[in-house]
């Protein structure tokens, strides 16, 4: 299997081939020269097809032959897009393009490729994203190397009914300290989806309360920029510092906006999750159940010596009692 290495360098920018001294950088084109546009954005009905093009810049100064590859996209943790690698295989967008394996561009040269999407009958409605890359292989063959690519995306918004929709999911942990005079802290981990079939803007938050509300606290979650339907992004927030109230309820609202135009504002439902954390106060119990054992040793002892305060001055009635009728 090859090892590879995808460079999620952004289309505006050069990417580096160190080992041959390559550089080169891959932009939209309309079929004449570079458009403008930083990636392709298609709207097309089920059964469509349309030519695309991309212009492949060798800033080398040698000539290169390069490999150009479509695969399904995706949206990293972090934002950014990217695509699947060539060991990976491709079932969505990705499969829809067509464009020819390798291209030669002469030394500081632009060539421009056209490449055909065509969007299958049965495609659902919705966003599909791929991206298109030229890419070398360096440090071995085409089976065995490393594999740099720099491309852009391709992202077909296929015509029908759209069902933008977000979902939640939340869990919490609980930390405290022994020392009963610390306070510990509560950690919220929870899941953001895109169970919809467009891409998503979303804005988590995140609170937790105790004793019906009466204590609240509220952190926002990190921001996702976009999501693509099917993905999800797992976060977490920690409260700090925190006392143990017996149960804290940890919630969590998203609240999600289209990512284009299509869409009029507040027309996707905010998703809420909630859960209930366990937040026991055992060194505080153990230090109410020991002072609440003095006291009761307290009395115990003060009781015993009033009972036998209280014999004493009852025998010395008595004996005076039994004085006086012996006179």
């Amino acid at each position: 299997m090859a090892a590879l290495l995808l460079l999620p360098v952004p289309a505006a920018q050069a990417a580096d081939q160190p080992d041959g001294d390559v550089t080169w950088m891959v932009r939209p084109s309309d079929g004449a020269v570079e458009d403008g546009r930083s990636w392709i954005e298609l709207e097309l009905d089920p059964g469509q097809a349309v030519v695309e093009h991309l212009l492949v810049r060798n800033l080398s100064a040698s000539p290169v032959t390069f490999h150009l590859s479509a695969a399904d996209g995706y949206f990293t943790d972090t934002g950014r897009f990217n695509m699947l690698t060539s060991d990976e295989e491709s079932v969505d967008a990705g499969t829809w393009i067509d464009i020819q394996e390798t291209v030669e561009v002469p030394a500081g040269g632009d060539v421009i490729v056209p490449f055909t999407l065509t969007v299958p009958e049965n495609a659902t409605p919705g966003d599909h994203p791929a991206g298109v890359a030229a890419g070398i292989r360096s440090g071995g063959d085409d089976q065995v190397g490393i594999e740099s690519r720099v491309g852009f995306r391709v992202m077909t918004r296929v015509l029908g009914d759209l069902a933008p929709s977000v979902g939640a999911e939340v869990s919490g942990t609980y930390a405290g300290s022994w020392n009963p005079f610390d306070s510990g802290r509560l950690d919220v981990d929870y899941v953001i989806e895109n169970t919809g079939n467009t891409r998503l803007a979303v804005e988590p938050r995140v609170t937790v309360s105790a004793l019906f509300g009466l204590v609240s606290f509220t952190l926002a979650g990190e921001q996702i920029t976009e999501i693509a339907p099917g993905e999800s992004r797992s976060a977490s927030v920690r409260f700090s510092p925190v006392w143990p109230l017996f149960v804290y309820s940890a919630d969590v609202d998203a609240t999600a906006t289209a990512v284009t135009d299509e869409l009029a504002p507040g027309v996707v439902a905010p998703a809420d999750a909630a859960s209930l954390v366990v937040a026991m106060p055992w060194p505080q119990l153990i230090v109410v159940v020991v002072a609440l054992l003095l006291l009761w040793l307290l009395w115990r002892d003060r009781r015993r010596r009033e009972l036998v305060i209280e014999a004493r001055v009852e025998r010395a009635r008595q004996e005076e009692r039994e004085a006086a009728a012996a006179t």
